[in-house]
């Protein structure tokens, strides 16, 4: 009997010491498994960081040269410095100046059903339209979000009118291919001119009868030319 009892004395002090080597390496496993994932959220994190930087930077370096990442145009700084110039020599020698502002009609609802790089397909080609719709004297150039502009030189508010339609018309005509479902996807934009010597003697005054005459573009319900008044 006396036997039987030492036996189950040293089976439990036995068990009890091999499971706790067992029991602490298994925390110990857990512990490094919560830091290894742990410290893979931090890197991700610094990769998203350092990406977003990359990002800015190209994006300045953009600015300075000039030029639209995406579309390729002139940005909106070097389109106002243009405009500002182009305004004072079209006074000076007595010629008129038109600006057409292009609005791409629900983008934005684009951008949310098929995603953004439909979105960005759809900016890049509209802004093809542009550029071949308009001379090699012209600027195109793209103002910001949905938005495209022009200066038409030598150009008045008729004359700008029948560019905007020829736009507007080849806008109509453009479908983009859904890559996901196959869908095509129809366009349409909205147009607005305004002109020098008629709607106003300064780049401010331009742009801003252009803006508009874009309001009511889109409040007349989208894919139309509308001239400031």
């Amino acid at each position: 009997m006396k036997a039987r009892i030492t036996q189950m004395l040293q089976n439990i002090h036995g068990g009890q010491h091999n499971s706790r080597p067992a029991d602490w390496q298994s925390h110990k496993n857990q512990n490094a498994s919560v830091d290894y994932e742990k410290l893979l959220r931090e890197k991700d994190r610094e990769i998203d960081r350092l990406r977003h930087e990359l990002s800015n930077t190209q994006a300045r370096l953009q600015e300075m040269m000039g030029s639209d990442l995406l579309t390729q145009l002139p940005n909106r700084h070097a389109f106002k410095e243009h405009l500002t110039h182009s305004l004072k020599r079209a006074v000076r020698l007595g010629y008129s100046l038109s600006l057409m502002l292009i609005d791409i009609d629900c983008l934005r609802d684009i951008n949310l059903r098929y995603g953004h790089e439909v979105g960005d397909t759809v900016l890049v080609e509209v802004s093809k339209i542009l550029r071949n719709s308009v001379r090699e004297i012209d600027m195109p150039a793209r103002w910001g979000g949905e938005e495209l502009v022009a200066v038409l030189h030598e150009t008045d508010a008729e004359g700008a009118a029948t560019v905007a339609e020829r736009v507007r018309r080849r806008v109509a005509m453009l479908e983009i291919k859904d890559p996901r479902s196959g869908k095509l996807i129809s366009l349409t934009a909205s147009l607005a001119v305004a002109s020098y010597p008629k709607h106003s003697c300064d780049p401010h005054g331009l742009l801003e009868a252009a803006c508009e005459g874009m309001i009511e573009a889109k409040e007349k319900g989208g894919n139309v030319v509308v001239v400031a008044f």
